[in-house]
């Protein structure tokens, strides 16, 4: 029989070119993992409820009731000839309600009330001490007010009054970018997974054919050729291949577990091997695509917004108001009882603490020097993302060299037939020797081809473009 043990099947594996699961499609299926995100789901959904209330009670129209019933009575005797109350029975019966609301353009509040009473006073009249007369007074008020107070000076445009929604504003922009990162990472690992469990089916294929081999050939060894030495040493290579096939499908059972998070079965045996990289874009801008970087131009805000606030804080208070009121008025308490009043009220209030306010100038020191802290971590953080950027972009070129290295080696490999018949004790060692180094070589490909890999899917995840795609 005549066969070529040596590396055609090594050389099949090396020229293949089976695309594997599309990545982006993977991607979506780890983005459709709502169990993954979960948790940093609620996260985003608490700042928006926060938010959302901050704008309302700020914004919205404020509607109050209000009521009361009272009753209320004194007794009293006197030793005079004049006349006095003896008894006083008061009741009166209120209602009001207020509309009020503050405006986001300019910091202004407009409030409309209106409310009502019904007094009546019943009293029992006494004279020499004794009983003399009843007098039941009672009326009807009727009030409706609206007002108009503009901040000029240290609330101008609500600064004062915003500050919370601002920086409700601000946190709620930093928490879609915790969740976005949060996807970030969790893509990136996963990916690495997929590309991993990819080229380590390759792997596992490639030690099956060579056990193969070994086992055909440990065969003959056995039944042709004389040697227990090289029984020996053919046995050590067949063990050695198995033990690394047994550890290398270990492994890939992990990371079944992992993937079976995000994929159903038969997704996961539509991964098909990799044979070789996925090459990455070097291009890409760190500094205006780190989500890092972005999260510190946001405390730079809060923290910008912050200062603000105390400064106006320092401000003298400077106030405009219009207030407009009508007063009706109907009774028999007196020959003024009825009545019909309006009044219209424009001010300029002014008020100023002539000590000062220790507690803000204290606070806008301290923001102020935030600020140029803040300044510091920006610049560390951007000059550390530049480094890790040439370093990644380094390691890929290096990976690629070291891909297309070993690949200009296994296409220089022996063809040369050998006739299994024809093999002497010197010859099957060699030829063992020739099968291991073959695959080892493959091997090493395989190794490099995942670290190159998983230093694309860190580099992508540096420059936060893992989502871009499926966005």
């Amino acid at each position: 029989m005549n066969r070529n043990f040596a590396y055609s099947f090594i050389l099949f594996l090396a020229s293949s070119h089976i695309h594997a699961l599309d990545e982006d499609l993977f991607i979506e299926k780890i983005l459709q993992s709502a169990h993954l995100f979960e948790s940093a789901a609620i996260n985003l959904e608490i700042k928006e409820i926060e938010l959302f209330g901050d704008e309302r009670q700020y914004n919205n129209w404020h509607w109050d009731l209000d009521g009361e019933i009272l009753l209320s009575g004194r007794l009293q005797d006197k030793d005079t000839n004049y006349t006095y109350t003896h008894q006083q029975i008061q009741s009166n019966q209120l209602l009001s309600t207020e509309l009020s609301k503050r405006f986001f353009s300019n910091g202004s509040e407009l409030t409309l009330s209106l409310s009502g009473s019904l007094p009546k006073t019943s009293e029992e009249k006494y004279k020499n001490q004794s009983y003399y007369s009843d007098v039941v007074t009672y009326a009807s008020l009727v009030d409706a007010e609206i007002s108009w107070e503009l901040p000029l000076l240290r609330n101008v445009d609500g600064i004062l009054d915003q500050r919370t929604y601002d920086i409700a504003v601000l946190e709620l922009q930093d928490e879609q970018l915790v969740f976005r990162e949060f996807q970030e990472s969790t893509v990136a690992s996963y990916l690495k997974g997929y590309f991993e469990y990819a080229i380590l089916g390759n792997e596992i294929s490639l030690l099956e054919a060579h056990i193969n081999q070994l086992d055909l050939l440990d065969t003959h060894i056995r039944e042709e050729v004389p040697g227990e030495r090289l029984t020996s040493y053919s046995s050590r290579a067949l063990n050695k291949a198995k033990s690394r096939l047994t550890s290398l499908i270990g492994k890939q059972q992990t990371l079944v577990k992992k993937l079976e998070n995000v994929l159903v079965a038969s997704e996961l045996e539509a991964i098909k091997p990799i044979y070789y990289p996925l090459k990455a874009n070097p291009l890409g801008d760190v500094e205006s695509s780190s989500v890092g970087l972005k999260r510190i131009r946001i405390e730079q805000l809060k923290n910008q917004r912050q200062i603000h606030y105390y400064q106006n804080a320092l401000k003298p208070e400077l106030d405009f108001s219009i207030n407009a009121s009508r007063v009706v008025q109907k009774g028999n308490y007196s020959s003024y009882s009825e009545s019909d009043t309006t009044d219209v009220e424009v001010s300029l209030s002014f008020e100023y603490p002539l000590s000062g306010d220790i507690g803000a100038k204290t606070l806008l020191r301290k923001y102020q020097l935030k600020a140029r802290q803040l300044e510091i971590k920006y610049k560390n953080k951007l000059e550390g993302l530049k480094t890790k950027q040439k370093t990644l972009q380094l390691r890929l070129q290096i990976g690629l060299e070291g891909i297309d290295f070993i690949n200009n080696q296994l296409s220089q490999l022996d063809m040369t037939a050998i006739t299994v018949e024809g093999l002497r004790s010197v010859d099957t060692k060699s030829y063992i020797d020739s099968l291991e180094d073959a695959v080892e070589l493959k091997l090493d490909y395989n190794d490099e081809l995942i670290e190159y890999q998983h230093t694309r899917v860190d580099y992508d995840n540096l420059l936060s473009r893992l989502l871009v795609k499926s966005l």
